[in-house]
C-alpha cells in the first residue's frame, strides 16, 4: 500500500468509550484516503490505583500491552496506520506527534467517570483547541455512517470561515447549516420590541449573506441554511441541535462573538458536555488566506 500523504491523529486512553473515537478516525482516515495515526500517552507514574484502568493494573509492561492493543484495534482498518505509545504530558505528546506525522486533524473521545477522561475531556481538550494548529474533533456519538447533518456556529468573521473550510473537509456531502446568535438590547422607551429584534434580524441576515459570498468553497454546492436566533449562543445552540438530532457542530476558538470567543473555558467546556453530538473545535489560523 502506498503511504498517503498527511495523516489522521487519534488521541486514545484505550478505554471503551475512546472505541467510538476510533471507528470515527478510521471511517475519515478512508474518506480522505490518509493514513491514521493512534497515539496512546501513558499515565503519569504517580496515578493511583484506583484511577488506573484495570487493563493497567494487571501487568507491569503497561506499553506493550497498549502497542498490542492499539495494533489489535488498527489490524481491520484497510488503510495505512501507525500505532504509537509514549510518554509523557498529554498536551505535549500529542502536539508532537500530530507535527512528526504532518497530521491535518487530530480526533479524541470523551471517556466517563474515569479521571482520565475528566482530563481529556476539561483539561487536555480546552489546551488542544488554543494551542494545535490542527482542527480537533470530540467524538461523543457512535459513529455508523458519515456525518450527514453539520451544524457550524458562526459569527461571520475570518476565524468563523475557517472552521466552514475545516467542516467541508471532515463532511463534503453533509448538509450545512450556519448558526447565528445575536444579541438583542433591553427595550427602550418608545421603541416596540419586535421593530428592534427585525432590525438586528436583517443586519445579521445581511451579514450572513455577504459572508457566504465570500466564501469561494461554497461554489456548485447547495447554500447552507441558515439560522438566526436571538439570545445567548451557548444556550440557543445545545437545544437546537437537540432538536434538529444533528451529528456534528463545528465552531472556532476565535471571532468577535464566536461560541467559545477567544479564551476558551467554562462555555467550551459546557458545549462538550452538553451537546450530544461530536464537535470539531477550529483554531483560527491568522495566516491563513
Amino acid at each position: 500500500m502506498t503511504d498517503p500523504a498527511g495523516s489522521i491523529l487519534l488521541a486514545t486512553d484505550l478505554s471503551a468509550r475512546s472505541d467510538r473515537a476510533l471507528d470515527r478516525a478510521i471511517m475519515l482516515a478512508r474518506q480522505q484516503h490518509c493514513r491514521l495515526v493512534a497515539l496512546h500517552v501513558m499515565e503519569a507514574p504517580h496515578a493511583t490505583a484506583l484511577t488506573t484502568p484495570a487493563w493497567r493494573r494487571l501487568t507491569p509492561d503497561h506499553k506493550s500491552l497498549a502497542e498490542r492493543r492499539l495494533a489489535d484495534d488498527l489490524a481491520d482498518a484497510g488503510i495505512a496506520t501507525e500505532a504509537v505509545v509514549a510518554n509523557g504530558h498529554p498536551l505535549d505528546v500529542i502536539l508532537d506527534t500530530v507535527a512528526h506525522f504532518d497530521g491535518s486533524l487530530i480526533v479524541t473521545g470523551v471517556a466517563r467517570e474515569t479521571t482520565l477522561g475528566r482530563l481529556m475531556l476539561g483539561s487536555t481538550v480546552e489546551r488542544l483547541a488554543r494551542q494545535a494548529t490542527q482542527p480537533v474533533l470530540v467524538v461523543k456519538a457512535r459513529p455508523r455512517k458519515p456525518y450527514q447533518d453539520v451544524v457550524i456556529a458562526t459569527d461571520f468573521s475570518e476565524g468563523s470561515r475557517q472552521a466552514l473550510r475545516a467542516a467541508l473537509k471532515v463532511a463534503g456531502q453533509a448538509r450545512i447549516t450556519l448558526f447565528h446568535a445575536y444579541a438583542v438590547p433591553a427595550q427602550q422607551e418608545g421603541v416596540p420590541q419586535d421593530t428592534v429584534v427585525r432590525s438586528f434580524y436583517n443586519d445579521a441576515l445581511q451579514k450572513a449573506q455577504a459572508f457566504l459570498a465570500a466564501t469561494p468553497e461554497l461554489a456548485g454546492r447547495t447554500p447552507p441554511d441558515i439560522v438566526l436566533e436571538p439570545g445567548q449562543p451557548e444556550n440557543l445552540l445545545s437545544e437546537f441541535v437537540f432538536n434538529r438530532r444533528c451529528d456534528l457542530v463545528v465552531t472556532g476558538t476565535h471571532g468577535l462573538t464566536g461560541i467559545l470567543r477567544t479564551a476558551i473555558g467554562s462555555v467550551a467546556e459546557k458545549l462538550l458536555e452538553a451537546l450530544p453530538c461530536d464537535v470539531l473545535i477550529v483554531r483560527q489560523n491568522k495566516t491563513a488566506d
